[in-house]
């Protein structure tokens, strides 16, 4: 079967296999195995079929051992005393990954069987876990198994144009029209304004809207440029402790922040948004501008320019790592930026780069050169005495596109050069002084952001993001392997380098180039994102887990959600499990996206911390004041709720179809057939009293339904959640 026709038809993932097993008192044969299933080698693009390790027939006791398959509804061995069948179920027994059978028969023949989830099945479970925080019991619903599912196809087409959402975020939470109403616009007076926000009310709503946005895919991409174009509100913080010593210093350093988010998020809603939309956004705000020093950077005189911001903006904002310019570019690049910087300056003209100091005074102030004693708005401004005017600025001189990206990049004639693959660029030194230095900058970035490393760059970023994380780097050098990896010209490429090239030209072909919509719509729609390349094949952020963890039971029949936050008291559990401080990363790089950074005892430990403290309530047994700091205070979360709205009463007190139902919106996109252990764990659980307020042996079909925090159903039912929510595969994704 052919993956990506089976996902696109919504059809199934089932695997017949003929591994045919036959025992005697002293001899096995083995036939081969023959899954119909298209196989590739590269990352689990396919994964590998399952394969018996282990099989043994001791006396009457046949044993069969194998190796787990992804996304598996459930597993089968059949018998038969004729090799030529019929093969029929019997009466063993498997037990997570083991067949055990008493059979006395001298000889019997074994079928072993794989069903696997359709392609829908595990379609909805990528987008939610990639295009999403995570799934939702309600979302899961409306993407598949609710009367009138409208299909992943479907929801990725909504998600791709979230203007078209009517988004009610709004009504999540009290806290997100409070928050909101306290962040100030580009143009508000924010000196000695005490309403506005600082950065802890920023945050707050960050996760506020990640747990309860409709436009999901807006929010992950939000967070996404927000790591990769990383700016440091502490930074921001210090720089002004040099005018104010109140907290008019946290709440300007949050308005940087909060104002390139927002415009971020106007971009992305744009439905032909591209890469430079958002590239000329961080290149103007005021947060990156303190970070990586331009600020204070100047090219007059015997000034040289700082090159934090040059080198970064080719390393890590667009070309990546060592991929098509030297230092001597990054040198021509600093020129161009000098007399970028920040001044206070009328809330009328916050907007005009060119705009003078103001002279507006604040209180009973009365010095104009005390900056404390101003009212305004900080801003980006443009100082032409500052800038750099003193000698041609020429980058990638006389540097050709490598071979390896082939047509139509090596064909194609950059900026004014008249040979194929050219891409020197030279700053017109016509421009002479004054407010015209400005354009140097935007000439710059304008060019950088479609050259064809950039496209490369963010694309494989991209890849990574919503596909696996091993997607190398690319290399120019001919002896590194990454060159031949990303030899777009040499062809037989892998899955992954196929998807890069594709997404460079959707990037190369959209007009205006570099639109954001057509590459990602590239990534949606490859047999690699749809197939198990796409799937689980990540381990959760952070933040990613805090949020998919409180997604994890929000369900609502009346507006009031049986799982919600107030975005505050997920701030510290995000920070405790590996330091992740939301827009104050210190490092130009942002964080990472591979799991070796986000796992180890420590912040295991505290992953699980929270989770146990999420599933509590005040009032329950245990439930200390200690727990407040935990995410266990202000958090709404009611598993008795939940199965309340989605099971029928008679199986409210079943622990197998309790179990059942929270494996399903859990682990979506695992399969019954690899959650059989977990399901014993979790009905074993359920049935154990000694935790209740009064310990008893009373099986979890004895117990009342019951939501209060005393009672033993509520105890149990949270428990068990908070079980589920720290195993490992939920910490994937």
């Amino acid at each position: 079967m052919n993956p990506s026709t089976a996902q696109r038809s919504g059809g199934s993932h089932e695997m017949s296999c003929s591994l045919i097993l036959r025992f005697m008192k002293k001899l096995l044969l083995l036939l081969p195995c023959g899954f119909l299933f298209a196989v590739s080698g590269w990352a689990q693009s396919n994964p590998s079929p399952s394969s018996i390790t282990n099989f043994t027939s001791t006396g009457d006791q046949r044993i069969i051992i194998w190796t787990p398959f992804p996304a598996v509804k459930s597993y089968s061995i059949l018998s038969s005393t004729n090799v030529d069948g019929p093969f029929t179920t019997n009466g063993g027994t498997i037990t997570g990954f083991k067949f055990t059978e008493t059979n006395s028969a001298p000889v019997n023949f074994y079928q072993f069987q794989v069903t696997t989830l359709t392609s829908n099945e595990l379609l909805t479970a990528n987008i939610l876990n990639r295009l999403a925080y995570g799934p939702t019991p309600d979302e899961l619903e409306r993407i598949l198994t609710g009367t009138n599912a409208i299909g992943p196809d479907a929801w990725i087409a909504e998600q791709l144009a979230p203007e078209t959402i009517s988004e009610t975020v709004s009504s999540s939470h009290p806290n997100v029209n409070i928050i909101s109403a306290k962040l100030a616009g580009a143009t508000d007076m924010m000196v000695n304004n005490t309403s506005y926000a600082k950065m802890d009310d920023f945050r707050a709503l960050h996760l506020l809207r990640a747990v309860g946005a409709k436009r999901q895919l807006l929010e992950v991409l939000l967070q996404f440029f927000e790591n990769h174009f990383v700016t440091q509100y502490s930074k921001s913080f210090d720089y002004l402790d040099q005018f104010y010593d109140d907290d008019n210093r946290n709440r300007i350093a949050a308005q940087f922040e909060y104002l390139e988010n927002d415009k971020w998020r106007t971009a992305l809603l744009n439905p032909t948004g591209t890469f430079y939309d958002l590239l000329k956004i961080s290149a103007e705000s005021p947060a990156m501008i303190i970070y990586l020093d331009t600020v204070t950077s100047k090219g007059n005189g015997t000034a040289i320019a700082n090159e934090n911001y040059a080198r970064e903006v080719m390393e890590l904002f667009t070309m990546g790592v060592d991929n098509g310019y030297t230092q001597t570019d990054i040198t021509a690049v600093s020129r161009s930026w000098t007399g970028w910087t920040l001044q206070i300056v009328p809330p009328t003209n916050a907007l005009n780069p060119f705009a003078v100091r103001t002279t507006n005074l604040v209180g009973t102030g009365t010095n104009v050169s005390t900056i404390s004693n101003l009212a305004g708005a900080w801003a980006f401004n443009f100082v032409s005495a500052s800038h750099d005017t003193t000698k041609p600025k020429v980058l990638f001189t006389n540097a050709f596109i490598p071979a390896r990206f082939g047509a139509p990049y090596t064909t194609t004639l950059y900026s004014t050069n008249t040979a194929p693959g050219k891409y020197q660029l030279t700053i017109p030194t016509t421009r002479g002084g004054g407010t015209n230095g400005i354009q140097d900058g935007y000439d710059v970035i304008n060019y950088l952001a479609n050259l064809p490393f950039t496209q490369e760059y963010i694309s494989i970023k991209f890849c990574r993001l919503f596909v696996h994380d091993d997607f190398p780097n690319p290399s120019n050098d001919t002896n590194n392997p990454a060159y031949n990896f990303y030899n777009y010209a040499a062809g037989n490429l892998s899955p992954e380098a196929e998807l890069v090239h594709q997404c460079m030209l959707a990037w190369e072909n959209s007009n205006p180039k570099g639109q954001i919509r057509a590459v990602l719509s590239t990534i949606f729609n490859s047999d690699l994102f749809r197939s198990h390349g796409g799937s689980m094949q990540k381990v959760k952020t952070p933040l990613e887990y805090t949020v998919s963890a409180v997604r994890a039971l929000r369900s609502s029949t009346n507006g009031i959600y049986f799982s919600n936050t107030d975005g505050y008291n997920l701030l510290s559990p995000i920070n405790r499990m590996g330091s992740m401080s939301l827009f104050d990363r210190a490092a130009p790089d942002g964080y990472p996206e591979d799991a070796a950074y986000w796992i180890s005892a420590g912040t295991l430990s505290d992953r699980i911390r929270f989770v146990q403290a999420l599933c509590m309530i005040t009032n329950q047994p245990n439930f200390s004041v200690t727990n407040k700091i935990d995410a266990g205070y202000l958090t709404t979360n009611s598993p008795v709720q939940l199965i309340a709205a989605k099971l029928p009463v008679a199986s409210q007190t079943n622990a197998a179809a309790v179990v059942d139902y929270f494996l399903s919106i859990i682990f979506p996109g695992e399969g019954a057939g690899n959650l059989d252990l977990y399901r014993t764990a979790a009905i074993n659980f359920l049935n154990d009293g000694t935790a209740d307020s009064l310990a008893n042996s009373t099986q979890f079909g004895g117990l009342a339904v019951s939501s209060i925090p005393t009672a033993g159903y509520d105890i149990r039912l949270r428990g068990m959640v908070a079980l589920l929510l720290s195993y490992q595969r939920f910490h994937e994704q």
